[in-house]
Order: structure tokens, then C-alpha cells, then sequence
């Protein structure tokens, strides 16, 4: 991995190459531009997240001064957020721009002004999403019904994300389930999701989530097993457009069924009697 994102930066800073260090380099005669990038250890964030490792990379620019450090800020920050990045044995995984707590700081050590900016690469977990049972009948269909309605490029999945996911890519997992009683001889069952979207761009993004929201609208039913005519209807759907879309999601869903009660056995009264009582 360590490679491989030394390569992805150098492919947008070709002045960095051969100028990226695992720790600060000592210079002498001179600050040429150079990069310190340092990678933390990994933190259980989420059942369909895995596990995230923060990378820090802190960009000096020499005598170019800290504008020319701004301005490669931001064409890192453009070309790496969400960006799927290969290794050498053809396994992938995506970045994740995550902000500069300390955008700007002197290195105590040396004294030199810097930029820090902060990626992250999620790993799940070994499996998750991979039970034999397979998912809930409810989320295969939404996920089903969301690759018909988007098409090519998106890839949609269900549960966790994968290792390394398409540059266009959702996810859809289960949330919470529940039933309301609806009447004497009818009860709802109420499944709630959580969607995530994700693309090299925000506006890539906001588009397909309106798109979602609006094509989820305007159906009454969605189909469940159409040979055995069962359907799902939307009861509620919203997204939050700022929320974090590979950890968080932006869209939330609630989909509802009405089934009816099942007759209950029970013995039947063949005879009553009745004894007055007399005083």
C-alpha cells in the first residue's frame, strides 16, 4: 500500500518523485520541496466500514514558499479523494480525504513551515457481508431495483462495503426492522436503510442521490418476488447531502409491507349452560 500511494502522489506532483521520506530527511545546504508521508495504525470504525488507516502527508515546499504548497494541496485533495489506487499484486483500495487538523504548522525540529493533509483507507472486515444465508429478501430487492434504475457505470452492493470498491459505487444495509399493529386483521412490518453513494465527484454524487430519491418517490410498489405478487411500499425517504458518504450515508429509507394476520386455532365452544343461582 505504502507504495502505491507514493506513486498516486507522485502522479499528481511529478516534482515529488524520488522526494517522498518516511521521516523527516536531514537536508543539508538547503530546503528542497520534499514530502513526509507517515501512516498510523488501523481503527475499528463499523460493521460495513471495517477498519480505517489515516495517512498523513506533509508537503514542504522549500523556498517556493507555502503558496506553492497550497496549490499542491489542492490538486492532491482533487485527484486522490476517492480514488481507487491498485497495488502491485492487483488488490485495490480508496482513498478518502479527510481534512488538515493542523493545515499549517512549523516542524519543531527543523523550524521549516509545512501543509498536512489527512487520507484515509478503510479495510473491512474479513467476510463481512458474506454469510451463507445470503441478505434480507427486502435489501436484495432495493438493491436489485437501484442497479436497474442507474445502469452502468455504478456498482451497487449490500451489507459492507468490498475491498477496494468502483469508483461509482453504493451501498445499501439494513438499519433497524420493526411492526405496528394496523388493524384487527392487519399488521405493517417497517424495514429501515441506510444508503451510501459514492464518486470522484460531489456533484456526481448529489445527482444520484436526488435521482434515488425522486425515482423511489414515484413508486407505489417495489417488487419483492413478482411471480408470487409480493411487493414493498416506500413509506419515508430523505437524504443529508453533507453526511460522509462512504461511513455515514446519505440517504435514509424506510420500506413497509402489510400482511395479514394468520387465523388463530383455537377450540371451539360446543356447549353453555347456565345455573341460576337461587336464594
Amino acid at each position: 500500500m505504502r507504495a502505491a500511494v507514493k506513486q498516486a502522489i507522485i502522479g499528481i506532483i511529478p516534482l515529488l518523485k524520488d522526494r517522498l521520506y518516511d521521516m523527516q530527511p536531514p537536508f543539508e545546504g538547503g530546503d528542497e520541496p520534499h514530502g513526509v508521508i507517515a501512516f498510523g495504525e488501523e481503527i475499528w470504525k463499523s460493521s460495513w466500514a471495517g477498519y480505517r488507516q489515516v495517512i498523513r502527508l506533509k508537503l514542504f515546499a522549500g523556498d517556493a514558499g507555502l503558496d506553492q504548497a497550497d496549490t499542491w494541496a489542492a490538486a492532491l485533495i482533487s485527484g486522490l479523494h476517492h480514488k481507487r489506487v491498485k497495488n502491485a499484486d492487483d488488490s485495490a483500495f480508496t482513498l478518502h480525504y479527510l481534512g488538515a487538523r493542523e493545515a499549517e504548522r512549523l516542524e519543531p525540529a527543523t523550524g521549516k513551515a509545512c501543509r498536512t493533509l489527512r487520507f484515509g483507507v478503510y479495510n473491512p472486515e474479513a467476510g463481512a457481508g458474506d454469510a451463507e444465508a445470503g441478505p434480507d429478501e427486502w435489501l436484495q430487492a432495493l438493491t436489485d431495483w437501484t442497479g436497474s434504475l442507474l445502469g452502468k457505470p455504478w456498482s451497487v452492493y449490500h451489507t459492507a462495503w468490498p475491498s477496494g470498491p468502483d469508483d461509482f459505487a453504493i451501498l445499501w444495509r439494513m438499519t433497524g426492522c420493526e411492526t405496528k399493529m394496523a388493524g384487527a386483521s392487519l399488521y405493517e412490518v417497517r424495514k429501515h436503510y441506510i444508503g451510501h453513494i459514492t464518486a470522484p465527484d460531489a456533484a456526481s454524487e448529489q445527482l444520484t442521490a436526488v435521482s434515488l430519491i425522486e425515482g423511489l418517490g414515484s413508486k407505489v410498489q417495489l417488487p419483492i418476488d413478482a411471480d408470487q405478487r409480493r411487493y414493498m411500499s416506500v413509506a419515508e425517504v430523505a437524504a443529508d447531502l453533507q453526511a460522509d458518504s462512504f461511513l455515514d450515508g446519505q440517504l435514509r429509507l424506510t420500506l413497509v409491507q402489510r400482511r395479514m394476520r394468520p387465523a388463530e386455532e383455537a377450540a371451539l365452544i360446543r356447549r353453555v349452560e347456565i345455573h341460576p343461582i337461587l336464594k
